[in-house]
């Protein structure tokens, strides 16, 4: 029923307020290549979409005090045994059971009920609202002039962008030769993103943030991923160029700021472009040292983030 849905949303976004806070410290942490900082998103997304974890000794959230008002295992749901410690955190601590939820006042339910009805309106008109304007967009840019293989040209844009999820195109502007110097940079720089799957992933980054469209901090984590997400597919570009290269890239940068925003697409030129310039001609590589600790670090930062508290009793 859509109130238990609404009921477990709510438990995920709070949840998720402890994971995305962490990230966005983690992140400024200058060394750390966002390369490495980008997948880490993938832990807030989730804490967002899946209500059970595994409980840990070592989670964050043995350190959260009050927040945790009970943890539900899954036999709770199923009745049968199961060999991990599954559970969800319920953080409303507003219910007495689970499926369906029954609250634990009549004035609880009420709220409930009337707060899941708002919840799902304004999430299906924001899904529908992605959904048509993403429809639209793609619709022009299915126009575009096939140059080779999967890259297309188009008068329609300033900025080149990977279009599309699954079978995706790199469309240019006109004025960009792609085999000049700064069309193989671009072209490189959208077929990264064409490897990482980054338009699926910012499919679903949308998505996430319709459903949890009550919660600011999921508003700040999905600009913050966008920018992330750019930084890390240049430093993937430029980590084998020298300085001369780096300042075309960043030129090319300035170049393209000019951005039509094309809904749920990489586009070269967008998210950030004065914080990707500065990363840009800032960028050092990390030794084989830096990796290790970066990576030692940053495993540590995903267990601690992505397990419940330690069952009890």
């Amino acid at each position: 029923m859509l109130h238990t849905v609404f009921y477990y949303t709510l438990n995920m976004s709070l949840t998720s307020c402890f994971v995305i806070t962490p990230l966005l410290l983690v992140r400024l942490i200058r060394p750390l290549p966002k390369r490495i900082i980008y997948p880490l998103w993938t832990l807030a997304f989730l804490r967002l979409i899946v209500p059970f974890a595994p409980s840990a000794s070592w989670s964050l959230f043995n350190f959260t005090g009050g927040l945790v008002k009970r943890l539900v295992t899954v036999e709770s749901f199923n009745k049968m045994p199961i060999t991990a410690d599954l559970a969800m955190m319920n953080s409303i601590g507003a219910a007495e059971s689970y499926i369906p939820v029954t609250y634990k006042t009549e004035s609880l339910r009420r709220i409930f009920m009337t707060g899941s009805v708002i919840w799902g309106i304004v999430t299906a008109a924001l899904l529908l609202t992605s959904v048509i304007l993403y429809a639209l967009t793609y619709g022009e840019l299915k126009k575009a002039v096939l140059l080779r293989n999967n890259l297309y040209s188009s008068d329609m844009l300033l900025s080149p962008v990977l279009a599309g999820i699954f079978r995706t195109k790199i469309i240019l502007p006109s004025s960009l030769n792609p085999d000049s110097p700064e069309g193989h940079m671009v072209v490189a720089h959208e077929s990264v993103h064409r490897r990482r799957l980054d338009n699926l992933w910012r499919v679903l980054a949308v998505g996430i943030t319709c459903l949890h469209w009550f919660n600011p901090l999921v508003w700040v984590m999905l600009k913050t991923f966008f920018t992330d997400m750019e930084l890390s597919c240049d430093e993937a570009v430029i980590k084998k160029y020298g300085e001369a290269e780096r300042k075309a890239y960043a030129s090319a940068l300035l170049h393209f700021a000019e951005d039509k925003r094309v809904l749920i697409s990489s586009a070269f030129g967008r998210s950030g472009v004065k914080v990707r310039i500065v990363n840009v001609l800032n960028y050092k590589k990390l030794t084989t040292i830096g990796i290790i600790v970066s990576a030692i670090f940053l495993l540590a930062v995903a267990a601690a983030l992505m397990t419940n508290p330690q069952l009890r009793g």
